[in-house]
């Protein structure tokens, strides 16, 4: 299963590389990044992810969606439950768009956009069921988040 995370940071693809890194350790310690070049690999039992500069993965996407980018963020899920894979980098993610409030999406080889994030609008995407083990990680994930949210004030 391909995704791909498509952002706006301010800082380079090492400092990106760094909190993304550290984004995913809060919820798996068996993360770990090496660098090469000029792109930098974060692996997991579960997943992969490369962090690069590279305009041109972004800029179809910026323009398609009218977004305000300037990272694309690849990651492959490979376990035999994506489920786990899936849980780890939404809660990632979620912390990512906490610490960020610029555009943000989330898409899908097989289903398109699964989220995305413009001017503070949060958007899901419904036609993402036709990928159950996202839409249903997805759905779990941020209604637990959303009630948690909510007991704590």
């Amino acid at each position: 299963m391909d995704l791909a995370l498509y952002l706006f940071y301010k800082k380079d693809t090492k400092k990106l590389a760094e909190l993304l890194l550290s984004s995913l350790k809060d919820f798996s310690q068996e993360t770990h990044m090496k660098s090469r070049d000029d792109y930098y690999t974060i692996t997991n039992p579960n997943f992969s992810v490369i962090v690069q500069d590279d305009d041109e993965l972004v800029s179809f996407t910026r323009e398609e969606l009218n977004l305000n980018i300037n990272y694309c963020i690849n990651i492959s899920v490979f376990s035999r439950s994506p489920e786990e894979g899936l849980q780890i980098i939404f809660q990632a993610i979620n912390t990512l768009t906490d610490k960020l409030d610029e555009d943000i999406a989330l898409t899908d080889s097989e289903s398109g956009v699964i989220f995305l994030r413009s001017d503070g609008q949060l958007v899901i995407n419904s036609h993402c069921r036709e990928n159950p083990n996202i839409y249903d990680c997805l759905m779990i994930y941020w209604m637990e988040t959303l009630l948690r949210r909510i007991w704590q004030g």
